[in-house]
């Protein structure tokens, strides 16, 4: 296990750091978001085939997190006071997010409530502007997350051996997936 381990550590340090050289030809002053993605996708044990769904994921955070700063700017326009406004924002549109997503979507492409939030919050940390910049840079956070998540599935299937340490007792413990070892 410890190659195989030392590999990917190796290899998601060389994918980022190509991925940061290339980001920088952007322009772009955005670039750490990307590493939020990356840490989400391998924070949730997200696989390549997720990709779809965690990029339908982004975008809706990216919505809901516009959907927000437009609420926000209606109750302070109608006379809420700043704080008042954000805690009756985050506590609406948190639970019609959450409720939405988890329940009506719940069985579709907008389910990966992480990375809605992820959305939400990097939206909120640009002040609800620079929405092409920052969508174009989530969405390179998931490119960069997919193929590290592919070097990752490359490495363990041929660095790491897989073997039971010993007998199951239970069912339960039978269906665990099995230990990587070298």
């Amino acid at each position: 296990m410890g190659k195989a381990l030392w590999l990917f550590s190796l290899w998601v340090s060389f994918t980022c750091a190509v991925f940061f050289f290339l980001y920088g030809f952007t322009g772009l002053q955005i670039g750490w978001m990307s590493f939020v993605i990356l840490a989400v996708f391998f924070g949730m044990g997200a696989k390549t085939k997720d990709v779809p769904a965690i990029f339908c994921s982004i975008l809706a955070g990216l919505i809901w997190g516009q959907l927000n700063f437009a609420f926000l700017n209606w109750e302070t326009a109608i006379g809420i006071p700043a704080q008042a406004a954000m805690f009756i924002a985050i506590t609406l549109l948190t639970t019609v997010t959450m409720g939405l997503h988890l329940t009506v979507l719940g069985k579709t492409l907008f389910n990966r409530l992480p990375f809605i939030f992820a959305g939400v919050a990097l939206t909120f940390s640009q002040g609800g502007e620079n929405e092409l910049g920052l969508a174009f840079t989530l969405v390179a956070g998931l490119l960069l997350a997919f193929v590290c998540g592919l070097g990752e599935t490359f490495i363990f299937a041929h660095f790491a051996k897989q073997q039971p340490t010993e007998a199951p007792k239970t069912q339960e413990e039978a269906e665990k997936p099995l230990e990587y070892v070298e």
